[in-house]
Order: structure tokens, then sequence, then C-alpha cells
């Protein structure tokens, strides 16, 4: 009866750390975020957020996410390949 108690504040006091834990760094990450902004708009620069990573991460993964269904990628063509010779011209 007691282990079951005293394991029961040892995943409470666990769950409390891990919350604390979360909260800390998200409120970090928003002072940075913040502080940036503040920073930028004292130097007379707009701020600038560079929302291309996550469009070329969409593009990268098309069927995840996506709001247009990936299409099919065409008809493949073959072509007639031919040896070229050390001692053809080249072209300038």
């Amino acid at each position: 009866m007691l282990s079951a108690l005293f394991s029961l504040l040892f995943r409470l006091v666990l769950a409390v750390a891990t919350v604390v834990l979360v909260l800390s760094l998200m409120a970090v990450a928003l002072v940075s975020v913040l502080g940036l902004l503040l920073w930028s708009l004292l130097r007379g620069r707009k701020p600038v957020i560079d929302m291309g990573r996550f469009q070329r991460a969409r593009q990268a993964r098309p069927g995840f996410g996506a709001r247009h269904p990936a299409r099919p990628m065409g008809e493949v063509v073959d072509v007639e390949v031919r040896e070229v010779s050390p001692s053809s011209p080249r072209l300038p």
C-alpha cells in the first residue's frame, strides 16, 4: 500500500515536471520570437518570415497534406542511344 502511494506521488511529480518543462520551453520560444521581432522593428527593418521551407516540404511530399491529389507522371518515352567517340567535334 505504501509503495503504491510512493509510486503514485512519483508519477505525479514527473508529470508536473514534464508540464513545467514543456511550458517553460514554449515560453522561451515565445520570448525569443518576440525579442527578434522587436529587434528588427527597432532597427527599422520589416520582419521576414520565410514560409518557403514549409512550401518546399509540402511540394516534396505531394501525397501528404496536399490540397490537390498527386497527378500521374505521364507517358514514358524511350530515346535512341548513340555512342559518341572522343574524336567527334564538340559544340562551343
